[in-house]
C-alpha cells in the first residue's frame, strides 16, 4: 500500500510527472529534430586493388588494407575490400546491409578487369555498439531523466513528506523506516524505468535510433537504473537534509548545471579545459557511462562497472535510510 501511495505520488504530482515523465519526451523530440538531420546515415571505407571510379554516399576510398586493429576502431558503419578477384565485408553496425550501393560496387569492381563472376563475402565484426552523436544524446536525456527521478525523491522527502505531516501520521504507525525507504525506492526505481524506456521508445519510432537494448543485456539495464536512481535519490536526500526550506531551488539549479557540465549531451573533450574537472562531480556523468557499457561500449571495465553501481546502490539506501530515519525521529 504505501508502494503503491509513492508510485501514485509520481503521477499524480504534475511537477513531477512532467519533470520525470514529460520532459525527457521533449528533449528527445527537440534534440532529435536538431540533431537528427545532421546524421549521414550509412558511412563505408572501400578499398580496391583494381582502379575503379567509385562514387556513393557515405563511401569512402581507403588508401591501404586496414588490418584487423584498424577496422575495429574504425568509424566507419562496414569496411569493404576488394582484392584478387574477391570482396570482403566487415560489417561492423547493423545500418549496414547488402544494398544496392554495394551491387554497384560489385559490377565496377568485375568491370574493372572485365571478370563476370566476384565473390562477396560478410564478415561480422562483434566489437560492440559505436554510437552516433544523436544515440550519445539521446542516452544523455536517459541520464538526465535517472537524475531528476532521483534528485526529486530525495528532495521531496524533506519538501513534502516532513512539511504536510506525513512523517509525522506515519510515526504513530508500525511502518518502519526500512518499509518506507523499500516502498519508496522501488517506486522510484519503476518510474525510472518506465521513464527510460519512453525515451528508448520515442528515439527509435520518431527518429530509428539504434538504442534499443538487446534482451541479453536487460538485466544489466535495470541494474544501471537502480543503481543510478538510488545514486541521484542520496543527492537529492542531501540537499533536502541541508538547505531544509530551499532544498527544491538548490535542486533545479543543480539540475540545470548538472545538464551543461555532465557532459552527456555532448563529448566532454569539447567543453573547455577549465571546466572540464566540474563534470566529475556531476551524477549524470557517471549514469551515462554506465549506460554505454548496457550498450557494451568499452568505457569501463566491468570491474569498474559493478564498482560503481554496488557503490550507488549502497550509498542510496544508507543515506536514504539515514534521512527517513531521522525525519521520523523529529516528527
Amino acid at each position: 500500500m504505501v508502494f503503491y501511495s509513492f508510485l501514485v505520488v509520481n503521477f499524480r504530482n504534475k511537477f513531477l510527472f512532467f519533470m520525470n515523465i514529460l520532459l525527457p519526451v521533449v528533449f528527445i523530440i527537440l534534440f532529435g529534430a536538431v540533431f537528427g538531420k545532421q546524421e549521414s546515415g550509412l558511412s563505408v571505407g572501400y578499398f580496391s586493388d583494381r582502379p575503379l571510379s567509385f562514387e556513393a554516399a557515405g563511401w569512402q576510398e581507403l588508401e591501404n588494407i586496414p588490418d584487423n586493429d584498424e577496422i575495429e576502431k574504425s568509424s566507419f558503419d562496414a569496411i569493404v575490400v576488394a582484392r584478387e578477384g574477391k570482396i570482403d565485408v566487415y560489417i561492423k553496425s547493423a545500418l549496414f546491409e547488402n544494398s544496392y550501393d554495394l551491387e554497384v560496387f560489385k559490377l565496377k569492381y568485375a568491370s574493372a578487369n572485365r571478370t563476370s563472376i566476384i565473390n562477396v563475402k560478410a564478415h561480422q565484426i562483434t566489437i560492440g555498439k559505436n554510437l552516433s552523436d544523436l544515440e550519445y544524446i539521446m542516452i544523455g536525456v536517459i541520464s538526465i531523466s535517472l537524475l531528476s527521478v532521483g534528485l526529486n525523491a530525495g528532495v521531496n522527502i524533506y519538501t513534502d513528506y516532513v512539511r504536510y505531516g506525513l512523517f509525522k501520521r506515519l510515526a504513530t504507525t508500525p511502518i518502519s523506516a526500512s518499509n518506507l525507504l523499500i516502498s519508496s525506492v522501488g517506486a522510484n526505481i519503476i518510474t525510472g524505468l518506465i521513464s527510460s524506456f519512453l525515451v528508448i521508445l520515442t528515439s527509435k519510432i520518431l527518429f530509428k535510433a539504434d538504442i534499443v537494448i538487446p534482451p541479453s543485456r536487460v538485466p544489466i539495464y535495470i541494474l544501471v537504473v537502480i543503481s543510478s536512481v538510488l545514486l541521484n535519490l542520496a543527492l537529492g536526500a542531501l540537499i533536502g537534509l541541508s538547505f531544509r526550506k530551499a532544498a527544491k531551488g538548490v535542486a533545479q539549479l543543480l539540475y540545470t548545471l548538472f545538464i551543461f557540465f555532465s557532459g552527456v549531451y555532448f563529448p566532454i573533450e569539447f567543453m573547455p579545459k577549465s571546466y572540464r574537472i566540474v563534470s566529475y562531480i556531476t551524477t549524470p556523468r557517471y549514469v551515462h557511462m554506465l549506460f554505454q557499457k548496457v550498450y557494451d561500449i568499452d568505457v569501463l571495465s566491468n570491474t569498474a562497472f559493478f564498482i560503481l553501481v554496488t557503490s550507488f546502490t549502497l550509498l542510496g539506501f544508507i543515506v536514504g535510510s539515514y534521512s527517513i530515519k531521522l525525519h521520523l525521529k523529529q516528527r
